[in-house]
């Protein structure tokens, strides 16, 4: 052992100038970290300035200040259990979910344009009460047609949108690996040369919701604790949802059909935010396509933290859906994702 001690004290003086720069290099980095992290952003491996940084209109997160507020994109995409697994969901940061017709669902999602995402699908066609909620975010839409009504309302809409069926093939493709309806795709980089090619403007233009930091700010006064939150779509089990809160990482994960909801590159779905928010509808056809109110005033029921609100939503004409408790102040969501469930009265 001594014989060891003695033979580290006889390393050259050269190697021991190396170590004493080594240590002193490390502390001065430390030393440097501790006293500029609240003027820098170190997340993602980038050094940004605090002042540089901003947080995103669409979703709260905090981004680079030149791509805080840009114009949302939307993909109509189908959830029919012959069309799973979904493609890019995971990357959105909106979701709406609501029964079509019979009793099948599908999502419209609202994604950043900044994403990276190879693909998104299967995209299908819209409705009316799409076009609706679509219109309050004045998006980019992709989608594959859509019903009479719906393609009508786009005709005179705000909205900028691009339809597979109708000249704008060439943005999406088909999976041969699926069989149709259920493999129509498309990706950010088609996304972005549609956005390009049509010269859409990318500058944002909808009003933001309000946002507060998950788990740390304190809960509203009356949420209870609900740790398990379960969507029944119609009594279908194809279409059964659940969310389970997770303490750790304050989010939910995302159960579908009893299982994981998962995308096709496996990654589990979250959310940080659960919005329940009941409509009323009219079956308007023989097919059983549905014709879903999302204008006025209704009930809701806001998830986040592991506990629930009791609130309410309002959507004046041509307006904006708010979501207030029951105080009538306006809901703070988490930083992050939100499904909205629009479930049945």
């Amino acid at each position: 052992m001594f014989k060891n001690l003695k033979n580290l004290f006889n390393i050259s003086p050269r190697l021991w100038i190396l170590i004493a720069g080594a240590v002193l290099t490390a502390d001065f980095f430390l030393l440097y970290f501790i006293a500029t992290e609240n003027s820098f952003n170190w997340q993602f491996g980038k050094i940004r300035p605090v002042d540089q940084m901003n947080h995103r209109l669409l979703d709260g997160e905090l981004v680079a200040k030149d791509i805080s507020s840009l114009k949302p994109i939307v993909v109509m995409m189908e959830n029919h259990s012959l069309s799973r697994p979904t493609a890019g969901l995971e990357n959105a940061s909106i979701i709406y979910e609501t029964i079509i017709e019979g009793d099948i669902t599908r999502f419209l999602a609202i994604f950043d344009p900044t994403i990276e995402a190879k693909k998104i699908g299967p995209v299908r066609s819209v409705r009316p009460f799409f076009v609706e909620i679509a219109e309050e975010w004045n998006p980019v839409l992709f989608h594959a047609g859509g019903s009479q009504d719906a393609m009508y309302k786009l005709t005179y809409s705000k909205v900028d949108n691009v339809n597979e069926i109708s000249g704008d093939g060439i943005y999406f493709w088909r999976d041969t690996q699926r069989a149709m309806p259920h493999n129509l795709f498309t990706s950010i980089n088609q996304i972005k040369r549609a956005i390009e090619a049509k010269e859409i403007d990318l500058a944002a233009d909808f009003e933001p919701w309000l946002f507060k930091n998950d788990g740390l700010d304190r809960p509203e006064a009356d949420a209870k604790l609900h740790e398990v939150v379960k969507v029944n779509f119609n009594n279908n089990p194809l279409y059964q949802v659940e969310y389970r809160y997770n303490q750790e990482d304050h989010n939910y994960t995302r159960y579908l059909a009893g299982e994981i909801h998962k995308t096709d590159r496996g990654i589990f779905l979250k959310a940080n935010n659960i919005i329940f928010q009941h409509v009323n509808f009219d079956v308007v056809d023989s097919y059983g396509r549905l014709d879903v109110n999302v204008t006025g005033k209704g009930r809701a029921e806001i998830f986040q933290d592991g506990r629930i609100i009791e609130a309410y939503w309002q959507k004046p004409k041509n307006s904006r859906t708010k979501f207030y408790d029951l105080g009538n102040r306006e809901i703070k969501f988490n930083r992050g994702t939100i499904w909205i469930e629009l479930v049945f009265n």
